[in-house]
């Protein structure tokens, strides 16, 4: 899980957002109703040379933070067991900008985006827009509502809700999700990760975090841009012995264009450090496992 290759980093920040986005169709003229009358006007195109909808034409709109994947998993329902988070705007002009930000599905930039797995394989998204505005193609299939959302059909398989931030994932994920957003006494992802995550710097441009995975129990990775380089921290609960073995084994080999320092048994829940500096290809290339 943490093992990074310059020329696969989007996978890295956006597996499960991926997976979403490589099985979008042009749209499809898919209708689906509830038991909602639906009499409200539909998001029409702007005149001009801007052809994006405003997110206010859509009605009803999510309003959460999205500052940190912890902020992602309090929107999220329980089942999360690998989730990513990315803001764009302190990695500009940086070598990983391009990489790992995702700007074309909107036709718009996007500020801030979360993106998390779940233990069915299903995932979700969440984007914050910037300017508030966005494409939906040449076909805008109806939307329908949910809990007075209105939902917008991509295909047979992925749907979003709009607002602050949009939500793009299978619908059953979708209306999960705003259950979680609109309703706080609602159970979500974030316990299940919390120890980790009350102990680490969740300032980072990139964040990662995951349960269950050959590194770890859990794991938490932050990556800076440090002058023309990065930094890349990895923080475990219960490292496996096949992760401490590679780890061991890059400490000992510090090169002109990596270094790896790590500390054992931090804190009360004996958590060990990886950070891992130097220049971006070779901090990102380096494997854990």
């Amino acid at each position: 899980m943490a093992q990074y290759k310059t020329s696969t980093i989007i996978l890295l920040a956006l597996a499960g957002l991926m997976i979403l986005l490589m099985i979008i169709a042009p749209l499809m003229p898919l209708f689906w109703g509830d038991n909602e009358p639906d009499n409200a006007a539909q998001p029409t195109q702007q005149s001009g040379s801007d052809n994006r909808i405003p997110l206010n034409t859509f009605g009803k709109l999510v309003d959460h933070p999205l500052y940190s994947v912890a902020d992602g998993l309090n929107a999220s329902p329980p089942g999360v067991l690998m989730a990513q988070y990315v803001h764009s705007e302190d990695l500009e002009g940086t070598p990983l900008a391009e990489q790992i930000v995702p700007q074309g599905f909107y036709g718009t930039n996007v500020t801030d985006s979360y993106a998390a797995r779940f233990g069915d394989g299903s995932q979700i998204g969440l984007h914050t827009l910037y300017p508030r505005k966005l494409v939906l193609g040449s076909s805008i299939p109806s939307p329908s509502k949910y809990n007075g959302y209105r939902v917008i059909i991509r295909n047979k398989d992925v749907c979003n809700i709009m607002g602050d931030p949009c939500i793009l994932g299978p619908r059953r994920n979708i209306e999960a999700t705003v259950d979680v957003i609109d309703n706080e006494s609602a159970p979500n992802a974030y316990p299940y990760f919390s120890e980790l995550l009350g102990n680490v710097d969740l300032d980072a441009p990139y964040q990662e975090v995951s349960i269950y995975s050959p590194v770890a129990n859990q794991y938490y990775v932050a990556v800076h841009p440090v002058g023309d380089g990065c930094e890349r921290t990895i923080t475990c609960i219960g490292i496996s012995e096949n992760a401490t073995a590679r780890v061991n084994e890059l400490r000992a080999n510090t090169t002109d264009d990596l270094e790896c320092a790590v500390a054992f048994n931090q804190g009360d829940l004996n958590l060990t450090i990886i950070t891992i500096t130097g220049d971006c290809g070779a901090v990102m290339d380096a494997k854990i496992i």
